[in-house]
């Protein structure tokens, strides 16, 4: 029996209802559950039709379908349908005036409330409004070409005859189901959101998975009612036919997540991992079928709409690429592919920015957005680059892990370079101990060649149809820098107007809303503006909208004096037609708030001509700024034209800041969602296998340690292969190590430079405000500079890094490249000498570490330093007694060239990084301590026992020797109060404020008790 529409609007009401409550709310799924529970009878009938009760809960699924009405023409239809007068259709038009707060939909209810319909003979099916606007939908050109060749129409039935056949509908609806049929025509019930995989469980189990491969809701409810009426059980060895792609049908796409950070995105992958280029394109998923002759190529877009004829030019660069038509094609049915449409110019050898494929790829005949764009040119065309394989001759490759289909996809394809490519990547194995570094550097290389970002494969299959599954298992991440820290931040805009949208207020659910979407703009005339007084000229840029706590403060402190457009004399707007689809602000702020926008990338919009933030939000909203404090219209093409310009291809200094800057957006202390990798362990048989006898001046291809100056880095063997590129090369052969071993020359430098700026500026003697040497030493760096133009507190990364986001930033903008900062060198850079490619940074390790055999265990610094600096602090040679000590470093600050810097100033050759150096008989009469990283608990704690499992004894007594332990900061105290001691004291009678221990009360110095952490 055909399904009534009632039944739906009741439980669209029953979740609207169930938001406006205050107690007793039920979550939006237990009400869709019941709600299917009750109605299961009918779900049974053979007259049942599945797709058309999806379409009716889901229509914003239904893209296939476009009907070419919006609120207005709706307005009419339902006007002329209800034979409204003129006062009536000027009440239906009330969703127009923010005071009123309603939307259409509830105009048309309070109509009908107040002169209801009779009682209809027929009440309305939800088959019937399906076959209706399917017929609507036939005749719109924006619409599939499935849907416009379905032939719904009847002969002699015109578009507006169809149309009007929803006035007729409203005539037999009550109220509250005319109110529900309103949004659903404009596909966008809010403020009611129904989640679809609830929805898709609770009509059949095995729903979402035949979704997942026939992602076509026609498709799927037909196989569920051929199901039904050939009264078959319905179940998995029945319906297991069709979890296989299906020429003709798109296939549904992998789960997509965004990674937060480079430890973020470790904690949900595993093994080894394809990291591939991300490209700036669109999206294509494209079906060979040689069986349809000349046409045997379609193309579905990520919305899931049939873009064949629009991307018609791109046909030719695919039948070369599958050399389609020639005895060698590889194809003997049919395939399914997937891969980015992109635009690649021969003259400047490379891909162009997106905004580039409009010019090339109409929307439905139609180019839309080109009115100020150039001509397409004789040197641009489509390219696509392929990066999987769903299906081949009738085997589906969905239960095939990513590498096989890789290998699958790769022996298929013939590269046509300009024409078709494969995506660029590199594979990284998670159960490396530097695949942290690994990723890290390949992201930062991404960035600098302007990519758009990495998409991260596990080794999985497309989709794991199995009860049990893993968490992220057979989902893609995503890696982009605006998705880390603050590196998105472009800086203030002006709120120079905005306009309101009915559907858009009643999800906001703020009382007496005016506003819902905001033009922001920028000042092209600031200068005049600030200096002469000039009338503000604002060029819009872009439109947003705000949440909801963004909105309430907006209203609530800030609240903006509002104009119509017609009473605006304050401010010139220019607004370009491809602003906000043509739609124009309906209010003016005079004085116009500020805000500050963090962006993906810049763009330039369809009818603008001029570069814009692209994917905006809203990152604060401020109540203390004028519009004078915002970035300018040339400012911002500037940083536009910045952004896209193409850094050299070598430009190491860039790509080792940006790692330094990921590096200290890191959030050291916060858990990621997934168990900790193998990455994060050592491996035992490393440290067993490794040669105790390894020489430090090893050769490149050996992995060892390099000294700068007074930092030792090490990089421990593993026994899992190298990062490996496409075709198998080793990432480590020489030409690769001579240019990993100049990074990392400059990364010793970048570190220093990043983690200890002001404490050089002090240590050469320099005053930070004035700038003028107060005092230097014949122990200071020559180099002065050393000197940081901004002060900045030494391992600000490592002990803030989980508090506050590091990211570059420019001028008083937080640009999207970080600022490159002049060299600086290390005091023993002539010294340095790379042996292998390793993780600068042990900064975010969380687990103690034991040093690999293979790796020295005590850090030395080079001979003629330590002539210089001999065995005594350089500020209080007397009183300072640590270079007496044998100074053991956590895992945590042993690589850290500002602490290895610290402990030289007071005199320490050498510090112990494994406390089994120890055991050795020079040290059993020596004094010493441990320095560790006190914030990082369990880290240190498990560090410190291992060091009590060792049970060092005191000389000549069968007893344990209990080992201070201080944080390393005492480092920094010790130095500035030496320094503030003076110069004129440096012999003089020794200071017990700077002893260790003071032996004639038995406990710690002044100094050295405020750091105590124990005794070990």
């Amino acid at each position: 029996m055909p399904f009534l529409f009632s039944y739906v609007a009741d439980l669209l009401q029953k979740l609207e209802d169930n938001r406006a409550k205050r107690s007793g709310v039920k979550t939006p799924a237990a009400i869709v559950q019941d709600w299917f529970q009750y109605h299961k009878g009918l779900f049974h009938h053979d007259e049942f039709n599945t797709a058309a009760l999806l379409s009716t809960l889901l229509p914003e699924k239904r893209t296939d379908r476009a009907y070419n009405i919006r609120e207005k023409k709706l307005q009419t239809l339902i006007g002329r349908g209800l034979i409204l007068g003129r006062s009536r259709i000027a009440q239906l038009g009330r969703w127009t005036r923010p005071e009123a707060g309603v939307d259409l939909a509830e105009c048309v209810e309070g109509i009908l409330n107040e002169t209801p319909n009779p009682v209809p003979a027929n009440e309305v099916t939800v088959e019937e409004i399906d076959g209706l606007l399917h017929s609507i939908a036939a005749a719109c050109r924006f619409s599939s070409p499935s849907v416009r060749s379905s032939g719904v129409a009847s002969s002699g039935s015109t578009p507006v005859d169809k149309e009007l056949a929803i006035g007729d509908l409203y005539r037999r609806l009550s109220a509250r189901d005319a109110k529900w049929l309103t949004r659903m025509i404009l596909k966008n019930y809010e403020p009611v959101i129904i989640d679809p995989g609830t929805v898709y469980r609770c009509l059949h189990p095995l729903l979402p998975a035949i979704l997942k491969v026939q992602d076509d809701i026609a498709v799927a409810g037909a196989i569920l009612d051929k199901q039904r009426r050939e009264r078959t059980v319905t179940g998995r060895n029945e319906l297991a036919q069709y979890l296989k792609p299906t020429l003709g049908v798109k296939v549904g796409r992998q789960t997509w997540i965004k990674g937060r950070g480079i430890k973020h995105c470790l904690g949900m992958v595993h093994g080894r991992i394809s990291c591939e280029e991300k490209l700036d394109g669109e999206y294509c998923q494209i079906h060979i079928d040689l069986s349809r002759g000349k046409n045997c190529i379609q193309i579905f877009s990520k919305s899931g709409k049939d873009s064949t004829a629009d991307r018609f030019k791109l046909h030719d660069a695919i039948r070369e690429s599958l050399r389609i038509g020639k005895p060698t094609c590889p194809i003997k049915k049919g395939c399914i592919l997937e891969g980015e449409l992109v635009v690649y110019s021969d003259k400047e050898h490379r891909i162009l920015d997106f905004h580039k494929i409009r010019k090339h790829v109409s929307r439905s005949g139609s180019f839309i957005g080109t009115a100020q764009d150039s001509q397409a040119h004789s040197w641009e065309h489509l390219m696509i680059v392929y990066y999987d394989i769903l299906m081949l001759d009738d085997m589906s490759l969905l239960s095939v892990k990513h590498s096989e289909r890789r290998q699958k996809l790769k022996e298929l394809i013939t590269v046509v370079p300009g024409h078709s490519a494969l995506v660029k990547r590199i594979l990284i194995d998670c159960d490396r101990r530097t695949a942290k570094s690994d990723l890290r550097r390949a992201f930062a290389k991404c960035i600098t060649a302007k990519g758009e970002g990495l998409v991260l494969k596990s080794d999985d299959p497309y989709f794991d149809f199995g009860i049990m599954r893993k968490p992220y298992r057979c989902c893609i991440i995503k890696l982009k820098k605006e998705y880390i820290g603050n590196f998105g931040d472009i800086g203030g805009f002006a709120v120079v107007g905005a306009r309101y949208d009915a559907s858009r207020a009643k999800a906001y659910n703020i009382p007496r809303l005016k506003w819902t979407h905001f033009y922001v703009g920028c000042l092209e005339n600031k200068e005049e503006v600030r200096r002469f007084g000039k009338k503000p000229k604002f060029v819009v840029t872009n439109v947003v909208e705000l949440n909801k706590s963004q909105l309430e403060t907006l209203v609530a402190y800030v609240n903006p004096e509002a104009i119509s457009v017609a009473e605006n004399p304050a401010i010139d707007l220019r607004v370009e037609p491809g602003i906000d689809e043509g739609r124009r602000p309906v209010i003016i702020f005079p004085t116009p708030p500020v805000v500050d926008l963090r962006c993906f990338s810049f763009d330039k919009e369809g009818n603008t001509g001029f570069w814009s933030p692209r994917f905006p939000v809203v990152n604060k909203v401020h109540c203390d700024r004028t519009f004078h404090d915002t970035i300018s219209f040339p400012e911002l093409q500037e940083l536009a034209e910045q952004e896209k310009t193409m850094a050299s291809h070598d430009d190491s200094q860039e790509v080792l800041t940006w790692i330094a800057s990921l590096e200290g957006v890191e959030p050291s202390s916060q858990s990621t969602a997934a168990p900790a990798t193998p990455s994060q362990r050592t491996s035992i048989q490393d440290r067993n296998t490794a040669s105790a006898g390894s020489p430090v001046g090893a050769s490149p291809r050996d992995p060892g340690h390099f000294h700068t100056g007074a930092s030792t880095i090490s990089a421990p063997r593993t026994q899992s292969g190298p990062s490996t590129t496409d075709d198998g090369q080793d990432e480590n052969a020489a030409d690769e190590n001579r240019s990993l071993a100049r990074e990392n020359r400059l990364l010793a430098g970048a570190n220093l430079q990043a983690r200890k700026r002001s404490a050089d500026a002090l240590e050469l003697g320099f005053d930070q405000e004035s700038k003028v040497p107060r005092r230097t030493h014949a122990h200071s760096a020559p180099n002065t500079g050393m000197v940081a133009s901004a002060s900045r507190e030494p391992l600000a990364e490592i002990r803030h890094s989980s508090q506050r986001a590091h990211g570059p930033r420019m001028g008083h903008f937080n640009i999207l490249r970080p600022q490159p900062s002049p060299p600086i060198a290390s005091p023993a850079a002539g010294h340095a000498e790379v042996v292998a490619h390793q993780e600068p940074s042990v900064s975010a390790a969380k687990v103690w570490k034991k040093p690999s055999a293979s790796v020295p265990r005590i850090a030395d610094f080079p001979d003629d330093e330590v002539s210089v600096i001999s065995h005594r602090c350089i500020s209080l040679p007397i009183s300072c007694e640590l270079a007496s000590y044998s100074v053991l470093l956590s895992p945590c600050v042993a690589n850290t060239p500002y602490i290895a810097d610290l402990l030289r100033i007071h005199g320490v050759q050498q510090f112990i990084n494994d406390p089994e150096v120890w055991t050795a008989a020079e040290f059993a009469s020596t004094k010493r301590l441990i320095l560790v990283e006190a914030e990082r608990e369990e880290a240190t704690r498990e560090f410190l026992q291992e060091v009590k499992s060792y049970d060092f004894k005191k000389r000549d007594w069968d007893e344990h020797e209990f080992i201070p332990v201080f944080d390393w900061r005492v480092l920094e105290r010790l130095k500035k109060e030496e320094m503030l001691k003076g110069r004129e004291s440096r012999f003089a009678q020794k200071d017990e404020r700077f002893s260790v221990v003071i032996k004639r009360r038995g406990n710690f110095g002044p100094i050295w008790k405020c750091y105590a952490k124990g005794l070990a």
